[in-house]
């Protein structure tokens, strides 16, 4: 058998079955990373670390700083304490911060936020459904600052100290309207 014709008869199906996959992406919705600042926030409804459940629009009427977050990621642990900080900070009829842990053990991520006297609210996410299919998540500690109407304002990517005053100053202004600062933050 001559060689061209071998190699045809193994790479003809090759090229088909290419072009099939090729053109079927072409029908797929765009990957979930898509949230644009100044757009609406999706709707997400959280599980706690009990299993009960949170509408996030319950709290509307305040700036959310949504941190998502895991106990195997280290710059995720060096900030949750500033995020703790920051909470204490803050006025609790404007703002709350939460976070959203992607621990697939929810025992591991209870006992982190008791053995270092975490006390914002948590919510769990532990087949990363919400982090990773809604917002589009590939990188760890991730944090959304969301409007009191429910907007994003900003996506935070990386570690950050969230009680330094100009951040605390930062959010302040933004719950007032005004986002200049978050563009230096």
């Amino acid at each position: 058998m001559n060689n061209s014709v071998v190699l045809n008869f193994f790479t003809l199906p090759i090229a088909l079955t290419m072009t099939l996959l090729a053109l079927s992406a072409c029908n797929q919705t765009p990957p979930p990373d898509r949230l644009v600042e100044g757009g609406p926030f999706p709707s997400l409804v959280l599980t706690g670390f009990q299993g009960e459940k949170q509408a996030l629009d319950a709290y509307r009427g305040r700036l959310v700083i949504l941190n998502v977050w895991a106990t195997w990621c280290a710059p995720c642990r060096m900030e949750l304490p500033s995020l703790d900080r920051l909470n204490e900070a803050l006025d609790e009829k404007k703002f709350i911060v939460i976070g959203l842990s992607v621990d697939s053990d929810r025992d591991i991520a209870i006992e982190f936020y008791q053995d270092r006297g975490i006390r914002f609210t948590s919510f769990i996410d532990q087949n990363q459904e919400i982090s990773e299919q809604i917002l589009g998540i590939r990188v760890y500690p991730d944090t959304f600052l969301i409007s009191p109407d429910g907007k994003l304002i900003r996506r935070i990517v990386g570690e950050r100290t969230w009680d330094d005053p100009a951040m605390v100053e930062a959010l302040r202004q933004a719950y007032d309207g005004d986002q200049a600062m978050l563009e230096k933050i």
